[in-house]
């Protein structure tokens, strides 16, 4: 608990130090003012991203470090429970020791609230991953995983803190999409 504070008390330190640097160079030469009055788009707090956006941001910070050889895992800290982010910290310093990169961009479609209260919601959604690929000593390897459907339960501490991923599956190989998503016929 005292990490995420630590974690969001950063992000929130890092925001208004870069809207500061952004009001102080925002002027130009000719209307200094002008140009300095002129708001910056506001940061979104963790706390008003909803469950989807959570873990969208996860996945995308996931290939972001995946891309790069997992120089930085904190994101794993920034989106995940305390207790679920261990296991992806050990997972991403394998990856990094092995040197496997991914390649490419993750597709998520179809999201679905399965349970939802004030405090802890499950969500669903379809993942492709065929445009990725796993690059090790240069040399494309193949598919990252091809798990299509995922099953994410988030957690909150109060309805207004942040959403963190607390349990994260993905159903049996062979879970299609278009199956697990198709509507009950009438």
């Amino acid at each position: 608990m005292r990490t995420r504070h630590r974690a969001l008390s950063a992000l929130a330190m890092a925001s208004l130090v870069a809207l500061l640097l952004a009001a102080c160079s925002a002027g130009d030469e000719e209307n200094p003012t002008e140009a300095a009055t002129q708001e910056a788009p506001p940061s979104q707090d963790p706390a008003d991203a909803t469950p989807q956006e959570r873990v969208e941001a996860y996945l995308d910070s996931f290939d972001a470090a995946a891309a790069h050889g997992w120089p930085d895992t904190s994101y794993n800290a920034e989106y995940l429970s305390p207790e679920l982010a261990k296991k992806p910290d050990a997972d991403d310093a394998k990856n990094k020791d092995s040197g496997v990169t991914f390649e490419g961009k993750r597709g998520l479609s179809q999201w679905t609230t399965v349970k939802e209260a004030d405090t802890s919601t499950v969500v669903e959604f379809c993942q492709d991953t065929s445009k990725q690929r796993v690059i090790q000593g240069g040399k494309d390897v193949g598919e990252t995983e091809a798990a299509d459907v995922g099953k994410f339960a988030l957690t909150r501490s109060s309805p207004t803190e942040a959403w963190y991923i607390s349990e994260m599956e993905f159903y049996p190989e062979g879970t299609t999409c278009a199956d697990h998503f198709a509507q009950p016929e009438d």
